[in-house]
């Protein structure tokens, strides 16, 4: 499904060429830097039309006025597209300020902004090329090197080579056909033989991952909560009554879509089950608390019953989506607030919780939070052994956005080397070893339980222990070329 999808891997590895052959066009001379910034923003603006055209079908409940999704679609098209003629503007002002050709500087220019759209409150890193490579499982063990951003790096570079390998009249053509070559053997090679050496370990803990399939009209209408809690203890029960019995029972995020711990009945139901079935849930669910203002904050939430039926830990959501779950700078200009576009308007939690759990202690990521490698790794830093993904991608219908949304969830494993459960409403419900491997999942938008044997942790890795030295190298390169050189200065053949 989308990038899960290994058929598509290969399509990356060319989808640059095009864009290439325009660029080195517009890097000469006597062409102005605009033609360049035009070149990547049509490139970008194609690109996004097609591969955003989810949100305009996006569920009427996520958004408070429906109409709003289509020129919503084009606008973020619009936007995304931005970075892209940012990069290919800054290729080609470093190819002219440098003297280096195109191929020298297309990598770390585009790198350097990737990484700049993937950060910030508007950060959004979905569709960085590297996600592309999530069913590529020798290729996705670079991910554990230096994260999603070095997979980005290797697809620009295998462009670059192959751009210039097929160029008719370029130098050296023979020289870059080669490297191309070894530039995906190398890899290849490497990962096949990291992914082979991990064997199953025999006599792990199970997880029970219920996927409900509750449609957003009814979970958020607030007059079935009564009905979705018992669905969800009536596939609970199932689940802990089969075998393998579970060490964990798993509810996606806002599972019931009530403030399931603020709730005396809704909490009794659940710590019975927890503590009848002598088993541990995890559930998420909309949370609230008074701060020391006495104004009432409210948060996307999760938390543990233990299998005594005592509640634990809470975690709130650190990193909410802009304009669906909180308006983006409303803490610069709390106005800003004041437009309702149907967010949620949650106020971000203050930092990671883990959590006691079967095969060691777990860190929990809520949605969206999936996308962002810095938060999984801060929390395997901390101890997490596994990582819990609980999501609501129902918003997204039977769309592409629910295997790309899973796809970027495999990279958080590949990176840590530990295994990673995603729990969601609608799908895409899955466990996913350490290779970044998906050894089992539930189809999307049926109703289900996924009991799965969680995958044991590997050794640490170097992104784990050194973080996203890519991305640092690639701005490092952009200011390495950026530095004003004697007009005397040799430009390089192209």
């Amino acid at each position: 499904m989308a990038f899960l999808d290994p058929r598509l891997g290969p399509v990356a590895w060319i989808a640059f060429v095009p864009l290439l052959i325009a660029l080195d066009f517009a890097a000469q001379d006597v062409r102005p830097l605009r033609s360049a910034w035009r070149t990547g923003y049509l490139f970008g603006l194609a690109f996004f039309l097609v591969s955003v055209h989810w949100i305009a079908r996006l569920s009427d409940v996520a958004i408070s006025v429906p109409w709003l999704k289509y020129p919503a679609w084009v606008a973020a098209a619009a936007y995304l597209a931005l970075f892209p003629a940012l990069a290919s503007l800054l290729a080609v002002f470093l190819s002219r300020r440098s003297g280096f050709t195109l191929a020298a500087t297309f990598v770390p220019a585009w790198v350097a902004v990737e990484v700049a759209r993937g950060s910030g409150e508007l950060g959004f890193p979905w569709f960085q090329p590297g996600y592309t490579q999530s069913g590529m499982i020798p290729l996705l063990q670079l991910a554990s090197l230096g994260g999603v951003t070095l997979v980005t790096a290797w697809v620009l570079f295998l462009n670059v080579l192959l751009w210039r390998a097929l160029t008719p009249g370029a130098g050296g053509r023979a020289l870059f056909a080669v490297g191309a070559v070894l530039a995906f053997t190398s890899p290849w090679s490497w990962g096949g033989k990291v992914v082979a050496a991990a064997r199953p370990t025999p006599g792990r803990p199970t997880l029970a991952l219920v996927q409900a399939n509750i449609a957003g009209e009814i979970k958020w209408s607030g007059q079935h909560q009564r009905e979705i809690l018992d669905r969800f203890l009536d596939l609970s029960r199932r689940a802990v009554r089969a075998e393998p019995r579970p060490a964990l029972v798993v509810w996606p995020e806002t599972a019931t879509g009530s403030y399931l711990r603020r709730q005396l009945d809704q909490t009794l139901e659940v710590a019975r089950l927890a503590h009848d079935e002598r088993v541990a849930l995890f559930a998420g669910f909309a949370d609230y608390r008074v701060d020391s203002t006495g104004a009432t904050r409210y948060y996307n939430a999760a938390g543990l019953f233990d299998a005594s039926g005592a509640p634990g830990d809470i975690y709130a959501k650190r990193h909410l989506v802009p304009f669906g779950e909180r308006m983006p700078f409303e803490w610069l200009i709390p106005q800003l607030g004041r437009i309702q576009l149907g967010q949620a308007e949650w106020t971000p939690g203050q930092g990671s919780v883990l959590f006691p759990g079967p095969g060691g202690r777990f860190g929990c990521l809520i949605c969206f939070e999936s996308i962002f490698p810095d938060l999984s790794r801060d929390d395997v830093r901390r101890g997490a052994r596994w990582l819990l993904n609980v999501t609501n991608d129902e918003w997204f219908g039977n769309s592409v956005a629910i295997g790309q949304h899973a796809a970027m969830a495999v990279f958080r494993a590949v990176e840590n080397h530990v295994p990673l459960a995603r729990c969601a409403n609608t799908g895409l419900t899955m466990v996913v070893d350490a290779q970044g491997r998906v050894l089992a999942r539930l189809p999307v938008l049926e109703p289900g339980v996924l009991s799965a044997a969680l995958p044991a942790p590997g050794l640490p890795t170097p992104y784990t222990s050194i973080g996203d030295w890519p991305a640092w190298l690639a701005w490092a390169m952009v200011g390495a070329l950026a530095w004003p050189r004697p007009r005397t200065a040799s430009r390089g053949a192209r």
